[in-house]
């Protein structure tokens, strides 16, 4: 039986892993709802962090990296950030 002692990330694997909704598990584990909610939205907070990307260098003194997509990021409602390469002027190769 998981309980609220047992870690907040024992207590939201259990609750992914049960398929219950989260009132149903909460109701049926003893446990306060709202804490429940409060963990789960600060542990999905916490994967939305940002990440550095570094690009390619040039090989050498005055050799230019070729233009490149270097990523691109679909986001919920349909919106894409791609980001590419910038070039040694400052603009987008």
């Amino acid at each position: 039986m998981i309980k609220a002692s047992d870690g907040r990330a024992a207590v939201l694997r259990a609750l992914e892993q049960s398929g219950l909704t989260m009132a149903e598990f909460c109701r049926q584990r003893g446990l306060c709802y709202g804490t429940v909610a409060l963990w789960r939205s600060q542990a999905r907070k916490a994967e939305r962090r940002f990440v550095e990307v570094e690009t390619p260098k040039a090989d050498g003194p005055g050799r230019e990296v070729p233009a490149m997509l270097c990523a691109e990021l679909a986001l919920p409602g349909g919106a894409v950030l791609r980001v590419y390469h910038r070039g040694g002027e400052g603009g987008a190769v």
